[in-house]
């Protein structure tokens, strides 16, 4: 089970990047410009840099939480500083077998706004999956929407599955964890990458 990394001391940066899969294609005859090919795949990451916190307080247990999400996966909430909070209901998933760009949801406050470039989460055979909106989107009169969303669909989740709008998480592989202590004020600091898994 994934370790939640709950909320992290007041002052952590975070840095939110793209891992893409796509590639460029350059023709093999005849030049011309090079075309670039989307895959199945993109994903994103968080880079996460943790000021000092007290040695003798959290901060030995945050790193022993990293060292055991390297195997184990870690949950971490996504940081969206200037996206105002919205009443977005309790949405789900409507209808399975979604592939693409697009998810269809319901279960929302009827005519609320989902901004663009708002973060979400579904949760699918029991782990998140983190995309951004590509466009503004109003929920209709029913609660339903059709968001437009990057990256595509992963894994296609099942009709009722939980949308996380309101605080969507990123679910991932810890990687790349750096402790340094600072002995003079007996504090440790931080930092790490997040990285969805495919």
């Amino acid at each position: 089970m994934a370790v939640d990394l709950g909320t992290l001391p007041r002052g952590t940066q975070y840095f939110v990047r793209e891992v893409s899969r796509a590639r460029s294609m350059s023709p093999t005859h005849g030049g011309g410009p090079d075309t670039m090919i989307r895959r199945l795949g993109d994903r994103s990451a968080i880079e996460v840099q943790v000021p000092a916190i007290a040695s003798g307080g959290c901060g030995p247990g945050l790193v022993v939480d990293l060292l055991r999400a390297r195997t184990e996966g870690a949950v971490i909430a996504i940081p969206e500083p200037k996206v105002p909070p919205g009443d977005y209901g309790v949405p789900l998933v409507l209808g399975s077998n979604q592939q693409g760009e697009t998810l269809n949801v319901d279960g929302l406050t009827p005519g609320v706004v989902i901004p663009k470039g708002k973060w979400l989460s579904v949760i699918a055979s029991g782990r998140r999956f983190a995309y951004l909106t590509t466009a503004e989107v109003i929920a209709n009169g029913s609660g339903q929407a059709a968001l437009p969303i990057w990256p595509m669909i992963r894994r296609s989740p099942p009709d009722n599955a939980v949308v996380e709008l309101a605080e969507p998480k990123l679910e991932g592989f810890v990687q790349d964890v750096v402790e340094r202590e600072v002995r003079s004020i007996g504090a440790i600091s931080v930092s790490f990458r997040i990285t969805e898994r495919e």
